[in-house]
């Protein structure tokens, strides 16, 4: 019997896991590049050679010459088509003075470094290298096709060959401000989430696993009963539906509550009733849900997941045929005198329908 209602409360755990795992997972292959860069730190750009220069790698560059913008990104006013530029796209070589290899590649800023770049572009082309230097920390990252196209164009329009673009060039450029700062604050935090997610999952399978039958073992330890009637009574029970969420034997009856399992005397039942629950996503109804509702003798409130209506139905007309105690169905006139006038309520088929009762 355990073994059964431990299966079942995995089965309604295994949907949200599988779910919160896998979007764990996604976000932490997404993000394990990006970690690997972060644990290595950041690399001194001018040390490396052109075949050292690898994607998402965290450089701090001190950049004395560019040779001017080949790109620009910009953000457009949908309303007046007023455009801005955010961001720039410079060309800037690798290694440092004494570099016996280099190659041309790029680095990307913010618009509000434009004044500082084009400055040192015309210190570059006047004079070899800028006379102050800026200091720049950010990602490498590999061109679009389509900055790579405008990064070529650029070389083309300068004389260059198809094959000395090919040579002499590399589809990088510095991201400038990623992985450092706040966006390695940001990237660390989605790397949290995405491992919290992943331990969430595993942690709603275990605590299904170990917290499925802890409630129906209080209750059989409770009413005195041992285990091995309830695994009799399990077992001779009643199933409705392929599921068995509910299950009624002659003295016991087994319900699953969202993914616990639980058992009730059946002749402490007094009262059970359809309920139906509509969900709605913005607006529109995405379905609906229905339960057994019980009441027992203390009035403790016993709500049974049903798959479906017609299998809800089934269950209250077995309860009606085989419980001549307890009252089946719904009213607003029963539901006053449940809470309000219980004594008659009993008396309605408890008292007399009862064989059992105490």
């Amino acid at each position: 019997m355990f073994a059964k209602l431990k299966r079942k409360s995995l089965f309604k755990a295994l949907p949200i896991a599988i779910v919160l795992i896998f979007l764990g997972l996604f976000v932490l292959v997404l993000e394990s590049t990006d970690l690997q860069s972060l644990m290595r730190g950041p690399v001194e750009f001018t040390n490396l050679a052109p075949d050292e220069i690898e994607e998402r790698m965290i450089v701090e560059a001190t950049i004395d010459a560019n040779f001017g913008s080949f790109a620009e990104e910009y953000e457009e006013n949908t309303e007046t088509h007023v455009t801005k530029t955010t961001d720039l796209y410079y060309v800037i070589w690798t290694g440092d003075e004494n570099a016996e290899d280099w190659r041309y590649m790029g680095i990307k800023v913010d618009a509000s470094e434009e004044s500082a770049m084009e400055a040192m572009a015309e210190e570059t082309y006047n004079y070899g290298y800028a006379a102050e230097p800026i200091e720049f920390a950010g990602a490498i990252d590999r061109m679009t096709d389509e900055e790579y196209e405008y990064f070529k164009e650029y070389f083309l329009e300068s004389g260059f060959t198809e094959q000395e673009v090919e040579e002499y060039t590399l589809p990088y450029y510095i991201n400038v401000g990623v992985l450092v700062g706040g966006s390695a604050v940001f990237t660390y935090v989605l790397i949290g989430i995405g491992a919290v997610l992943v331990l969430a999952g595993i942690l709603r399978i275990v605590l299904a696993m170990n917290k499925s039958c802890k409630s129906i073992k209080k209750e059989l330890d409770a009413a005195g009963i041992a285990v091995e009637t309830a695994e009799y009574e399990y077992a001779n029970a009643k199933v409705f539906s392929k599921a068995g969420d509910i299950r009624i034997g002659r003295d016991l009856l087994f319900y699953m509550d969202g993914k616990e399992a639980h058992a009730a005397a059946c002749n402490q039942i007094v009262w059970a009733y359809l309920s139906t629950t509509a969900h709605h996503t913005n607006g529109m109804n995405t379905g609906t849900s229905y339960r057994i509702t019980m009441y027992t003798y203390s009035k403790k409130l016993i709500n049974a997941n049903v798959g479906k209506e017609a299998v809800a139905h089934e269950i209250l007309k077995y309860m009606n045929e085989t419980m001549p105690w307890v009252v089946v169905g719904y009213s607003d006139e029963l539901n006053r005198s449940f809470f309000s006038d219980y004594d008659n309520f009993l008396q309605l088929r408890y008292q007399s329908g009862n064989p059992n009762m105490f």
